[in-house]
């Protein structure tokens, strides 16, 4: 006897995203904002409560998971950068922030100043920070990635993507995430040469790869890597990116 269909979920909300590469539609409980249906171009949308209906289980489960992460987040007292190894002190000025009375003892000028009184503000004002930095260190480093490749670009911007590290288009416009910080070198040079490598091809095709391989013959395992390298982002990031 067949199983009917789940009748669709009233409560639960979601995100749609249509992708190119999906092959299959899956569930993604975003870091910090909630439920993300991922589906391919050709996936019938009549399907989709449906599907989150399945899985409601599942899902409510994860999203308390995640409500509960919310409410233990608490503010840094210094920001590590991996990309270049950097470690500056925080000091908070506003009302209810950590107490750091030994960081008081740090210079200004090798510190961040966080003046805002609440926590949303203040992670909005370390976004920045971070933002900032990202535009001082991402384009000296695409430019020698660039010379040394051969591959041309046109134009940097550096945001905060919530679901991809980088992008090229068809104008050879590459966009960088400021994230890409709390990434060690290496992996940010090799995301580098992916974007570049599509300024000849916007596909993924074999010739594509084999022009990543020609750059960077251990490219697999940068894939890899860089694929589960969203651990490495802080959760007091990511609650701002994704609320």
């Amino acid at each position: 006897m067949n199983k009917p269909p789940a009748a669709p979920d009233r409560d639960l909300q979601w995100s749609l995203r249509v992708s190119r590469q999906a092959r299959h539609a899956r569930l993604r409980i975003m870091p910090f904002g909630g439920l993300e249906v991922v589906i391919p171009r050709r996936f019938p949308r009549h399907r989709v409560a449906p599907l989150v209906a399945e899985h409601a289980e599942w899902i409510r489960e994860q999203l308390a998971r995640q409500a509960r992460l919310r409410e233990s987040i608490r503010l840094p007292s210094v920001l590590t950068l991996a990309f270049d190894g950097s470690t500056t002190p925080i000091r908070y000025r506003g009302a209810g922030a950590p107490l750091q009375a030994d960081l008081f003892e740090v210079p200004a000028a090798q510190s961040i100043a966080v003046s805002s009184c609440d926590q949303r503000g203040a992670i909005r004002e370390l976004r920045r920070w971070i933002r900032k930095r990202a535009r001082q260190l991402l384009p000296p480093l695409l430019e020698r990635v660039s010379r040394q490749t051969g591959l041309r670009y046109n134009r940097i911007s550096i945001r905060s993507q919530k679901t991809r590290w980088g992008s090229c288009s068809s104008r050879a416009n590459i966009s960088l995430n400021d994230q890409l910080l709390f990434l060690p070198a290496d992996e940010v040079e090799y995301l580098m040469i992916h974007e570049l490598c599509h300024t000849r091809h916007l596909d993924h095709s074999p010739a594509y790869w084999a022009l990543v391989e020609s750059h960077c013959p251990d490219y697999r395992r940068h894939e890899k890597r860089l694929g589960a390298a969203r651990n490495q982002v802080p959760d007091w990031f990511l609650l701002d990116l994704y609320s």
